[in-house]
């Protein structure tokens, strides 16, 4: 297996969830986390739409062009996440649907706040 530099992404499934491990160069691991399906859906829609904000920002064209090929070949040397290249194409017009989740988001933080200094307020009394 060749080395990249930069490290890994090491992608896969585990009990129905998705697994995602950084590597660093030194082989040292970084990250992991497990997310349900749903969860990398959303990741990997975010990704896809910083990723083309990125792009379209300009700047050093140089640095992030090689930055792009080595997550590419990244991408496409794991082979388990091929499958999901369809359902991220499908998913790259719904980009206006994200700034109503982050306001749902917002909403579902503000309310848990509130319930839970309800819940502080009632037991100090």
């Amino acid at each position: 297996m060749a080395r990249q530099e930069g490290g890994r992404w090491d992608v896969g499934v585990a009990d129905d969830a998705v697994y995602v491990e950084r590597i660093s160069e030194s082989d040292d691991k970084v990250f992991e986390d497990l997310l349900a399906p749903d969860e990398a859906r959303a990741l990997a829609k975010l990704l896809n739409k910083f990723a083309d904000k990125a792009e379209e920002s300009g700047g050093s064209s140089d640095s992030k062009d090689s930055d792009d090929k080595d997550s590419d070949d990244e991408d496409g040397s794991d082979g388990e996440d091929d499958s999901d290249d369809q359902d991220d194409e499908d998913d790259s017009d719904d980009d206006e649907d994200d700034s109503d989740d982050d306001e749902e988001d917002k909403k579902d933080e503000k309310d848990k706040k509130d319930k839970k200094d309800k819940k502080d307020k009632k037991n100090d009394d």
